[in-house]
């Protein structure tokens, strides 16, 4: 990081390549972090100024759009699970005083992205399909949620099968993607009773999960399920192929 400046909007341009920021007499590539990270469409940089962090790399400069500034610190990096990849500016993460994980971002990657204009503005929230992750793993929930986020679903977490019963009922989703092993109902479990549901019946199932043998495979398919994904053998673009074969994009 080279330094940190608060932007006025209006010095924002917009170009073939995307939006530049004037900076010591030159145009450089801005991207706003949550756009780079697929949370929201651009529309909402529509303020009077924003927080910018300069970031440099070998081959050039990028100015980078954040809410605002916490804090510096030292932590330790720690890779992501292999099946639960992330966007390529994902380097791996770190996990806070409390222990829950925060996602590290790759300066040179992010660098190289913005300036090749790479991110482009994601469907209108309210036009997406909704998504709700059941996994007792924070760790999980959050990477899957950023998958899906990424593929332009807006997606709800609850960490326990009791809780996904609960925010099923309450508000209408497209699927579920579904842990089997959690305390209390288990995936299984859970999917019966949507199954039992008149008004959640017609939504489908994924189940992901450690558990690879044919029974657990077979009870899948008897509980009613929709598509069965072994952790060990992840593939994040088979998981997105197989939703919008289910439910489109």
């Amino acid at each position: 990081m080279r330094r940190t400046l608060r932007v006025p909007s209006h010095e924002l341009s917009h170009t073939e390549q995307g939006l530049t920021l004037l900076y010591e007499g030159r145009a450089i590539p801005f991207v706003p972090l949550a756009l780079a990270l697929r949370l929201h469409s651009g529309a909402e940089l529509q303020r009077n100024s924003v927080w910018s962090v300069l970031v440099i790399d070998a081959d050039g400069l990028a100015a980078v759009g954040v809410d605002r500034l916490l804090d510096t610190e030292t932590i330790v990096l720690r890779p992501l699970p292999p099946y639960a990849p992330a966007e390529s500016i994902v380097a791996g993460a770190s996990l806070d005083a409390d222990g829950n994980p925060r996602l590290v971002i790759d300066p040179e990657q992010l660098v190289a992205e913005a300036r090749r204009g790479r991110f482009s503005e994601p469907a209108a929230r309210a036009e997406r399909r909704s998504i709700l992750v059941i996994d007792d793993s924070l760790t999980t929930r959050m990477l899957e949620q950023s998958i899906l986020e990424s593929a332009g679903y807006t997606v709800d977490t609850a960490s326990s099968g009791e809780e996904g019963l609960m925010r099923a009922r309450q508000q209408r989703y497209a699927l579920f993607l579904v842990d089997v092993e959690m305390p209390g109902m288990d995936g299984f479990t859970f999917i019966e009773q949507t199954r039992l549901d008149p008004s959640l019946q017609g939504i489908p199932s994924i189940l992901v999960t450690s558990r690879d043998t044919p029974e657990d495979r077979q009870r899948g398919r008897d509980v009613g399920s929709r598509g069965y994904i072994v952790k060990s053998a992840f593939d994040q673009g088979a998981l997105i192929e197989q939703i919008r074969g289910l439910i489109g994009s």
